[in-house]
């Protein structure tokens, strides 16, 4: 069964771009993999690919439904990282992640948003 998440980015602007990812959203699946292999310009790149199936550890190894499907790329854009863990649940996903314009993850499965370190390091 899927663990869907959505992974977001927050812009220089404070805006937030995100898309939807389909498989393996809990926290040592894809919280793990974004945190080990994803900061800054990959992130970035991530985020450019449009909703994914499941995420790998490099950006070759990861599914996107735009690139590696022929779907249209989708990425949904939130007014600020506040807006993005208030309504970003509103399709089903069960873990949103965000990396944040001063380089941090951050992870919510609904209840607070912590830093996601701290989260895998608690198993949160």
């Amino acid at each position: 069964m899927a663990t869907r998440s959505r992974i977001a980015i927050e812009n220089q602007d404070g805006t937030v771009t995100s898309i939807y990812c389909h498989w393996d959203g809990y926290l040592n699946g894809v919280g793990e993999t974004l945190f080990e292999n994803y900061h800054s310009v990959k992130t970035e790149q991530l985020i450019a690919l449009g909703d994914l199936s499941s995420l790998g550890k490099t950006l070759e190894d990861t599914v996107a439904f735009s690139r590696d499907q022929g779907d249209e790329i989708n990425q949904t854009t939130y007014n600020d990282v506040p807006t993005l863990f208030l309504d970003g649940f509103e399709s089903g996903e069960e873990y949103i992640y965000c990396f944040l314009k001063d380089g941090r993850w951050v992870i919510s499965d609904g209840g607070p948003v912590v830093d996601l370190g701290i989260a895998i390091e608690e198993g949160y």
